[in-house]
């Protein structure tokens, strides 16, 4: 079955404004629960989700969370997929927000990105969008989902479309781990993204920038002591077969066009950062080589992994303005 023949419902799509969902748990980076987290209710019982109905016209955003539902066909049955929608509690209306989709890792949870990054949506960054993988995985090949979960990311931006203060122009995503390698997927496969941030993942020898693929500027951020996704590429324990992290992001900047030689240095934390790019307006790749880091462990490193990939989103988009 292709993508065009995925049984997405059209005309109204039911949107839920989060109330209090109780307990829940909340995921780190890489998709392993840390703590419980507490949604605090807004409503006045407290007690009941408040439901709306969107139509085909343009809606206008809601603040806070809310969370969307997209039917799809997995394996001959029809499911409904839970994205949420992030977005500042008080709402410009004269606003257009980029959007950051955020991909969990293998077994993770969407709603661990709640607090995670809060602080950006808060101040007005970006709404950030947070879809659930189908079976908490993305399909790459070697996943428990079966879902097309590319067709899944095309149907959630035809909804986001509707909004009125969302920019689905100036769209990124950030993913970790299993999410990573959705990340490079997507941006192989669609051209929705200006750039993306893949965190403990490389690209794998089955899934490579082709020639139809759109250019787009990739920051990849890898452990060299990794053992779940080697940095030296090779097997995985995941199934895959990874290529080593710095030929993954030689071969992005290749597609890019570029085909100087990467400036290379060291960070203040003792990284090394390997910078692709011939000049400003252009697409750029930057490699962190996370030494002595495993399969994460470095999420404060660099001013904070969060904050180094919205600076480098932040920065796609005063490209695309000058």
């Amino acid at each position: 079955m292709t993508a065009a023949q995925l049984p997405f419902f059209s005309g109204t799509l039911l949107l839920m404004a989060l109330g209090p969902l109780g307990a829940c748990a909340e995921e780190d980076l890489f998709g392993k629960a840390t703590r419980t987290l507490q949604i605090p209710s807004r409503s006045a019982g407290g007690n009941a989700w408040s439901i709306h109905t969107v139509s085909a016209k343009k809606e206008n955003l809601r603040g806070s969370v809310t969370r969307m539902l997209i039917p799809q066909e997995v394996e001959g049955k029809l499911i409904e997929r839970e994205v949420l929608i992030h977005a500042p509690r008080s709402i410009d209306a004269s606003a257009s927000y980029p959007i950051v989709f955020a991909l969990h890792g293998n077994g993770g949870q969407n709603r661990g990105f709640l607090r995670q990054l809060r602080p950006f949506v808060d101040r007005g960054d970006f709404v950030g969008i947070y879809p659930q993988g189908h079976r908490r995985s993305w399909n790459l090949g070697e996943e428990a989902s079966t879902a097309d979960d590319v067709a899944f990311i095309n149907a959630i931006m035809e909804k986001l479309a509707e909004i009125r203060q969302l920019d689905t122009e100036t769209a990124f995503a950030i993913g970790f781990s299993n999410g990573a390698g959705m990340a490079h997927r997507l941006a192989i496969e669609t051209d929705h993204f200006l750039a993306i941030a893949a965190i403990v993942s490389h690209m794998t020898v089955e899934i490579l920038p082709e020639e139809e693929t759109a250019t787009v500027s990739v920051l990849q951020i890898s452990g060299d002591r990794d053992q779940i996704i080697p940095y030296q590429g090779g097997d995985s324990p995941t199934g895959h077969l990874f290529l080593p992290a710095e030929v993954s992001s030689r071969i992005w900047a290749r597609h890019n066009g570029m085909k100087g030689r990467p400036e290379v240095s060291d960070t203040p934390d003792g990284n090394e950062k390997i910078v692709y790019g011939d000049g400003p307006g252009d697409p750029v790749v930057i490699h962190y080589r996370m030494r002595d880091f495993g399969h994460g462990g470095f999420e404060r490193k660099e001013g904070g992994i969060n904050r180094l990939a919205w600076n480098f989103f932040r920065d796609r988009i005063r490209d695309t303005e000058e």
